[in-house]
């Protein structure tokens, strides 16, 4: 959701500016895809631009495209694939082919209302829909939801779409472009994004490491919430990226955390007494990742103690340890690196 809030705040701050502006997004693709379905960027009048939709492959096209589909008010599905005429000058060279949804948001329009509730949303880490109609009728209409209601919509919305789209959204997570059938047997595709809140990287310690690993955290997106007892290490000087600093004992303060399963703990304070706790409430809650920094020495002594307090075999076989991929780092920021690389691979394997 944070770069969905950096797009929206980067429209925000333009139009504050006098400049019309358009989103585009990444509705479609096949083959070699430079960047995932969903991806984001937004343009304004004057050529600023936040994010990207490809590896730079396309952008340069979307820029003028914007510019057009600004001046015409009039929103536009475009497509860009290695076969086309223009594929060197775009420069799609990886074999793929993408649909990107190019819609103007016009400073002068009621957009205030659409980018408001959008922000509001990303502010409260709220999860959210945000639905792309994509035929002939619908296409450019903006419209936000949560699995239960509509929250936005810049035009009336029939009630079989709202029935439909609901109906969907609650059968499971949503995916690329759906077909949602209405009344009188018409089909309508849609494109629905998913935002869902931020995933959230526990660091259990407070030392030279997680400094490294907090503000590398924060680049990849990350809600960060460093958790030390130590008051002299746990602080907001030393660690002014962190988006909480808990200067308590892990067992006085995870359980309020409730860990989910998209979240990440990270226990690296290299004191038994505080990543003994720290290790059996991750054990004991859906936390979708446990990574213990220490040697084979450290690992076993730890696992010992867990096995000691009534811990399986089987339940230690969900910690990370030793934490990282091997890069054979030393240096603080290089474990940072290795820890971050492991987390990046979990996820993407899931």
């Amino acid at each position: 959701m944070k770069n969905l809030s950096t797009i929206l705040q980067s429209i925000s701050n333009w139009h504050s500016a006098g400049k019309d502006t358009a989103i585009a997004t990444l509705v479609q693709s096949s083959g070699s895809s430079p960047l995932p379905v969903g991806e984001m960027m937004a343009i304004s009048s004057s050529f600023d631009m936040v994010g990207a939709v490809s590896r730079g492959c396309v952008e340069s096209a979307i820029l003028e495209t914007a510019q057009q589909a600004m001046q015409e008010n009039k929103a536009v599905l475009t497509h860009y694939g290695y076969s086309n005429q223009s594929a060197f000058e775009v420069g799609l060279t990886c074999g793929g082919e993408i649909d990107v949804l190019i819609e103007p948001v016009l400073s002068s329009q009621h957009s205030t209302s659409f980018l408001q509730e959008a922000l509001a949303k990303c502010d409260l880490d709220d999860p959210f829909f945000w639905l792309h109609p994509l035929d002939e009728n619908g296409l450019g209409k903006k419209i936000l939801c949560d699995a239960t209601h509509i929250l936005y919509s810049d035009e009336p919305i029939e009630p079989s779409f709202e029935d439909a789209i609901l109906a969907h959204l609650n059968q499971g997570s949503p995916a690329a472009i759906v077909n949602l059938s209405l009344e009188r047997d018409r089909i309508t595709p849609v494109f629905i994004q998913a935002f869902q809140a931020m995933c959230r990287l526990i660091i259990i310690g407070a030392g030279e490491i997680s400094i490294y690993l907090t503000k590398m955290a924060k680049i990849l997106g990350f809600k960060v919430i460093v958790i030390d007892p130590r008051s002299m290490f746990a602080s907001t000087i030393r660690f002014p990226e962190a988006d909480t600093v808990l200067a308590k004992w892990p067992q006085d303060c995870m359980k309020e955390l409730v860990l989910r399963a998209p979240d990440y703990l990270v226990v690296i304070s290299h004191d038994e007494k505080i990543d003994l706790p720290a290790l059996q409430i991750g054990l004991a809650s859906d936390v979708g990742y446990i990574g213990l920094l220490g040697s084979l020495k450290t690992r076993q002594s730890r696992f010992d103690a867990l096995l000691e307090a009534g811990w399986e075999t089987t339940d230690l076989t969900r910690i990370h340890a030793p934490i990282g991929i091997n890069i054979h780092s030393r240096k603080a920021e290089e474990i940072a690196v290795s820890i971050l690389a492991e987390i990046i691979q979990v996820t993407n394997q899931a």
